[in-house]
């Protein structure tokens, strides 16, 4: 009988290739190279523009608020504040629910959610407020108060939200450009 089997060997340049092909990829699985990558670099997106935060160590919301007559400020600061002066300043009223302002009293205010991030800070405003009173439209202090709470919960409430439109995460600029798109291109094979 004769062994018909056939040996098949491999040659010292195939070695070669199959030993620096495992020792590259051990160094790079060892390096975390294959680990999913970290998308926490972000980027706001506004009517504007974009601009870069970086990575975010606070999102909250934000608001302003200012109350003037004659151009003389009456209030200002966020609108829970402001709602809170107004109705203190009501307290000692005998009728709140029907006292109007003036004509000429105006209620600027914008809101929205901020971010303060490793590259910079942002205020993205989602809601604004504009009253005017008038002789015609006097203003009702307890509707303007009402208005003001109600805008407040809204941009608390919708925080997350107006977030996660806005913002796209990718991985943080990483200091080698060449290295970042070989290990990209790595973990597409």
């Amino acid at each position: 009988m004769e062994n018909t089997s056939t040996k098949q060997v491999i040659t010292a340049p195939v070695a070669s290739i199959i030993i620096t092909l495992t020792i590259c990829l051990t160094v790079l699985f060892g390096l975390g190279s294959f680990n999913a990558s970290k998308l926490d670099y972000a980027t706001v997106n506004f009517d504007g523009g974009y601009t870069k935060i970086g990575v975010i160590s606070e999102q909250r919301s934000f608001s302003e608020v200012e109350v003037k007559f004659n151009d003389k400020v009456l209030w200002s600061g966020t609108l829970d504040y402001v709602a809170d002066e107004i109705t203190n300043s009501m307290a000692f009223e005998k009728d709140p629910q029907n006292v109007t302002w003036k004509e000429g009293v105006v209620l600027n205010g914008i809101a929205g959610v901020s971010w303060d991030g490793s590259e910079s800070s942002f205020k993205l405003t989602t809601e604004t407020i504009d009253l005017v009173s008038t002789e015609e439209v006097p203003l009702v202090v307890q509707d303007v108060i009402t208005k003001l709470r109600k805008l407040d919960r809204k941009v608390k409430d919708e925080n997350d939200i107006s977030a996660k439109q806005a913002l796209t995460f990718s991985e943080a600029p990483s200091a080698s450009f060449t290295f970042t798109k070989f290990l990209a291109a790595l973990r597409n094979i």
